[in-house]
């Protein structure tokens, strides 16, 4: 079962062709890696997907949801099955660990003893229990980044967007970082992951989606 299409998608900026009639499906519970180079619309189709920018052309299906019909208080319904982890990685500095992922619950009103249930289970997942009360100036960049996916994670969203997720990474902690990754996956989420790291695809059996100035020139078993 598909729960992501793009059907002739295309996405303009100044002029310029970001993305120029991409179509492909996703299906439920799959873990799908994107590829290209630098400004070849990996961002962008992300994008997309989360409703961050709207498609010029085209059609864009979540499930049996066409974004183009969705009205804008639908939007954040939306999002909220929807986890992102950003290049950037958009922490707090001024809220420790725990909170920075709580934020993701607690603006869906869940219940202050969900939410440290919620919390605790996440941070042990990716191995950062200890460092609950630490802020993000006192963790190292791979410490960071599960931080971040913590926070991606924590409300067990359908699909989960990794944008470049081990971009500042050493092999190892990408390697770790990779790993939670497939355990999310295995646990029924849906997972897209941009990246121009080979090594991320390499001998896992997963599609790979090769972009090229805005098009998609390729798709093959990583």
């Amino acid at each position: 079962m598909d729960l992501i299409q793009f059907q002739a998608v295309g996405k303009d900026y100044d002029n310029q062709t970001a993305l120029r009639d991409i179509t492909l499906s996703v299906g439920k519970g799959e873990m799908i890696f994107i590829t290209g180079p630098s400004g070849s619309g990996k961002t962008t189709l992300l994008k997309l997907v989360y409703l961050a920018e709207k498609p010029d052309r085209g059609a864009i299906l979540i499930g049996d949801v066409e974004m183009e019909t969705l009205r804008e208080a639908q939007i954040p319904l939306l999002r909220r099955t929807i986890g992102v982890v950003f290049q950037d990685f958009r922490l707090l500095d001024n809220k420790n660990v725990f909170e920075n992922i709580a934020i993701a619950l607690r603006i869906r009103g869940i219940s202050e003893k969900e939410v440290k249930t919620k919390v605790f289970d996440t941070l042990k997942m990716v191995n950062l229990r200890h460092k609950a009360d630490a802020y993000p100036r006192a963790l190292s960049g791979g410490e960071q980044q599960r931080v971040v996916i913590s926070r991606a994670i924590v409300a067990d969203p359908t699909v989960l967007l990794a944008d470049e997720p081990t971009g500042n990474l050493d092999p190892g902690t990408a390697e770790g970082v990779m790993r939670i990754f497939k355990e999310i996956n295995a646990r029924g989420t849906t997972v897209l992951i941009a990246t121009h790291n080979r090594e991320l695809y390499r001998n896992t059996g997963r599609r790979v989606f090769t972009l090229d100035s805005g098009s998609l020139v390729g798709e093959v078993r990583g």
